[in-house]
């Protein structure tokens, strides 16, 4: 029977692991902050350099500040940087719109394919012959360019759902290899304290394996979080359908200010999504990673 002082200690507990994994949270947003705008600053700096390096043509390239101007600033900017025929309202509400529809394409295609890699790679845990008999045709399929697989893609699926596919391919396969590798690496002594108290190889899945599995999950995200953004711009760039890579197939030539804007605020965009899914990585392993609890 649990003595009083043990029944007082455990409130006290729950609440020193929730401040602890509160200020992880808290010490990771500040960290990923600081990474965000160091990493904004270096590459506008690079962008400088290398423009005024390679003594780029303001006609074709556009500086930082050109980008700026193109996006916010409503006077007359000067020639090459915005047409005239579009005021600065206007190209904040395209460049934003388009971004927004990109967003929603790439989280389809990230969440299905995400999902098809963590069901693939729990049935190659579960079920070795699976592992044997697919994971070839997978990085098989992996091995052929996406320039390559996309217009095959959009011709099988229509819409949404072709962006989706293009989404899900570019997502799944790097997916699927990180997280094979970390249910594959659980610690043996806890997979055989599972089978001591006869537990089977679902309970040792869902007791050891994905927890341990968890920082490969989310290194998995990190890394598909831009590959998804990028899938989805190809296939609205080769479908010509709304988004940020409709933009780019409308813009073409004769607005290369807004094929800059559109770069970069993809760029921005990829670069932040990735600081976020660090500070949920940070608060998630935390919480249920293989080292929750520890000091």
């Amino acid at each position: 029977m649990a003595t009083i002082a043990q029944i007082r200690s455990e409130p006290a507990t729950a609440n020193s692991r929730t401040g602890s994994v509160a200020m992880i949270v808290l010490r990771r947003m500040g960290f990923a902050f600081s990474v965000v705008l160091l990493a904004l600053v270096a590459l506008m700096v690079i962008w400088i350099l290398l423009f005024k390096l390679f003594d780029v043509n303001p006609l074709v390239g556009k500086t930082p500040s050109d980008v700026f101007h193109y996006l916010f600033t409503d006077d007359p900017p000067r020639r090459g940087i915005r047409p005239t025929s579009i005021s600065a309202a206007q190209a904040r509400s395209e460049v934003f719109g388009g971004l927004a529809t990109t967003l929603l394409n790439s989280a389809i295609g990230f969440v299905t394919g995400l999902l098809l890699a963590v069901v693939l790679a729990a049935s190659f845990v579960l079920f070795k012959p699976l592992e044997f008999a697919f994971m070839p045709i997978a990085m098989l399929l992996r091995s052929v360019p996406l320039v390559a697989m996309a217009p095959v893609l959009l011709m099988m699926f229509s819409g949404k759902a072709g962006i989706a596919a293009i989404g899900a391919i570019v997502v799944l396969f790097p997916a699927l290899v990180n997280i094979v590798l970390g249910l594959r690496s659980a610690s043996p002594q806890s997979l055989d304290v599972v089978r001591v108290y006869g537990g089977n190889e679902r309970m040792a899945l869902l007791k050891v394996r994905i927890p341990s599995a968890l920082p490969n999950l989310f290194a998995a995200i990190r890394i598909s979080v831009p590959g998804a953004i990028v899938g989805a711009m190809l296939a609205e760039w080769l479908s010509g359908v709304e988004g940020l890579g409709g933009l780019l197939n409308r813009y073409g030539v004769s607005n290369k200010g807004g094929v800059w804007a559109v770069v970069v605020v993809s760029v921005v965009t990829s670069i932040v999504l990735y600081a976020v899914a660090t500070v949920v990585e940070s608060a998630v392993l935390a919480k249920w990673g293989p080292n929750a609890g520890k000091g």
